[in-house]
């Protein structure tokens, strides 16, 4: 390593000295030539001068000056270090401001000196604009140079750009640039008409949506770039459609949302494929971080479930706010390690402590609190996958009410001052065992005595990508060659991305709100059958030809539809345009005591009897399973 060091070095200062000795040259050439094009190159040899060698004394005498003084503020302007083939409009910038300093205080030497009587003011001028022309001519013809003779990919592919903004002028200019031609973009189009014509890294703005398709034929384009982080769901498919051509086959990708540029896990130029993410048909929401960033800022913040999607989801945008601390929970080593080496390596200035274990566990829960009390605690560590549970209620019960219990308590006794807990559209009106543990969870978090933490919850539904949801199967299915197999045609669910469920998180943190729930407006559900359809359209495959779609059948747990609310509960509005609360309810805090501290009782006992007719007490709004049901898919 030390020598690789010493070579690189090495490397460096020859290159350096290299570029430094090019300055040189512009600057002296630009100055001798300013006097070739004052005297019609003569060099002030004329018979009307008194002194025909004074001129060219004057060249020789501030050559020196004029080297020295763009030498050093081409050095200030950090001209030195800039990748030559990479010249941008902003490096030009540089190079004007240089030369227009430098040739200030060459002129200053000059007259001060009283050296020069009579030194042609026209030199200062053409001095400044030569030196201009020789410093950016040269990197810009090496970069047109390269861009022009880059090495073409053994698979070209021609990007018809769709959107002629910041982020498509910084598509083509990355593209235009990259080492292998394998992208050669042919043309921007933009949704507004009066950009047509107009051109952008020297790529012209063909036209509007309307002539897409003809565009693709004309131009032969294999993919289509769609460069507009602000796009809607809506505005992706709207895209989409118009550019798909049955006897064409055209890929599209997308630059990240504005929610993943402000999460600092993507630039605008990192192109990526069009998930389903991006084709959910309700409207995206935006963060105004600013109460979070004041809150998070400097503390101590613990999340369980750290190494689950919504956990580590929380985990990277937690640590984008710049908490002092943060502990990091989870009961599996695999997930625990894989978010730890990434937030470390991010984020450098933050104190990361990782644990792995279970919430259950007091004997190195209170010991945790103890040493690094935390300011803050997202729960997110939870049994969540909705059949297995069905076959598991003891467990599922043990670890997301008596987990939840434990973890409200130590929050308690240490003084944290908010305890924020994930929930699910299936705690309302619950199906199956998981939806009703979840129920329990959040009464048990928001039925509290009064105390000095607040407590809330936080509820939404599916979240594409995670563990265990519907996407990945779907995504096994196809690449296995189908059937995709959707429990019924009528079957509908609310989706939300990974990093919008822990936007509104973070949001409704910050409202400071206890004993509530936060909803989001989540738009109309969308039916399964239509998210297994267009998975398979993504995947450049045809439903019915390609793969199949299978009806099954309901299974245990499960509902036709999801709701966010049930028939007793209200919800209100909060500053906030997407997130609503729900805060009138009754509580009756002694009650679930007695509960929390029976059902560790009935679950160390095996009393499923007991525990059963406590859930239909305090969740008599479930609709199964019955007591036959729930003790029939048990082991089974």
């Amino acid at each position: 390593m030390a020598i690789l060091r010493q070579i690189g070095t090495m490397i460096y200062r020859q290159r350096l000295a290299y570029i430094i000795s090019l300055h040189i040259l512009f600057a002296a050439f630009s100055l001798f030539l300013s006097f070739l094009l004052r005297f019609d190159f003569t060099l002030g040899q004329h018979e009307l001068l008194h002194d025909p060698t004074l001129y060219p004394r004057y060249l020789f005498y501030s050559l020196p000056i004029n080297i020295v003084v763009f030498v050093v503020f081409s050095a200030l302007f950090n001209l030195y270090q800039g990748i030559w083939r990479y010249v941008s409009v902003d490096d030009l910038k540089d190079i004007v401001k240089t030369s227009a300093l430098a040739s200030l205080v060459f002129m200053f030497c000059i007259v001060v000196s009283g050296q020069f009587r009579g030194y042609p003011r026209s030199i200062y001028f053409m001095n400044f604009v030569l030196f201009v022309l020789l410093n950016g001519g040269t990197r810009f013809t090496i970069r047109i140079f390269r861009e022009s003779f880059a090495p073409m990919s053994d698979m070209v592919r021609n990007v018809l750009i769709v959107g002629a903004g910041a982020a498509g002028n910084e598509i083509a200019k990355s593209l235009k640039s990259g080492r292998s031609r394998e992208y050669i973009p042919v043309g921007f189009i933009d949704r507004n008409k009066a950009l047509r014509g107009q051109r952008l890294q020297g790529l012209k703005v063909l036209g509007d949506l309307s002539s897409l398709r003809s565009h693709i034929k004309k131009r032969r384009v294999n993919e289509v770039f769609i460069a507009i982080p602000e796009a809607t769901n809506k505005v992706v498919r709207e895209i989409m459609d118009a550019a798909r051509i049955p006897e064409w086959e055209v890929k599209f990708k997308i630059v990240p949302s504005i929610l993943d540029i402000m999460s600092g896990r993507h630039t605008v130029n990192k192109i990526r494929e069009v998930s389903i993410d991006d084709l959910l048909s309700r409207p995206n929401i935006t963060l105004d971080d600013t109460h979070v960033r004041r809150q998070l800022a400097a503390k101590t913040v613990l999340v369980t479930g750290a190494g689950g999607s919504i956990g580590s989801e929380l985990c990277f945008q937690v640590a984008s706010y710049r908490p002092a601390r943060m502990l990091l929970l989870d009961s599996s080593e695999q997930g625990a390690y894989t978010v730890d080496q990434e937030l470390k390596r991010r984020y450098r200035d933050i104190s990361i402590h990782t644990v792995v274990g279970s919430i259950l566990d007091n004997g190195f829960m209170e010991p945790l609190f103890r040493r690094y009390p935390p300011d803050f605690i997202y729960h997110a560590a939870a049994y969540k996958h909705v059949h297995l549970m069905e076959w598991n209620p003891m467990a599922c019960l043990k670890n997301n009410v008596l987990g939840t219990a434990q973890l409200a308590s130590l929050a308690e006794k240490t003084g944290v001052s908010q305890f924020v807990m994930i929930s699910t559209d299936k705690a309302v009106n619950p199906a199956g065992t998981m939806g009703i543990s979840k129920r329990l969870a959040e009464r048990i978090v928001l039925e509290r005595y009064p105390s000095k933490t607040l407590f809330n919850a936080v509820r939404f539904g599916n979240v594409l990508g995670s563990s265990g949801s519907v996407i990945p199967l779907f995504q096994q299915q196809i690449r296995e060659g189908g059937p995709v197999t959707v429990t019924s045609a009528e079957t509908k669910r609310y989706f939300m991305s990974i990093p919008e469920a822990v936007q509104l998180v973070l949001q409704a943190s910050s409202l400071n709100e206890s004993n509530v729930i936060f909803m989001l407006d989540m738009g109309e559900p969308i039916r399964i059958v239509d998210l297994a359809r267009n998975l398979i359209e993504l995947s450049g495959l045809k439903v019915g030809e390609d793969v199949e779609i299978k009806i099954i059948g309901m299974r245990p747990g499960e509902k036709i539809e999801e709701t966010l609310l049930s028939d007793t509960e209200n919800v209100v509005r909060t500053r906030f345009e997407k997130i609503r609360v729900q805060k009138n309810f009754r509580r009756d805090p002694e009650r679930m005591e007695r509960f929390v501290h029976d059902l560790k009782s009935n679950v160390d006992l095996g009393n499923i009897r007991a525990m059963y007719n406590d859930l239909k007490e305090l969740v008599p709004e479930m609709i199964g399973p019955s007591f036959e049901e729930l003790t029939a898919t048990m082991f089974s």
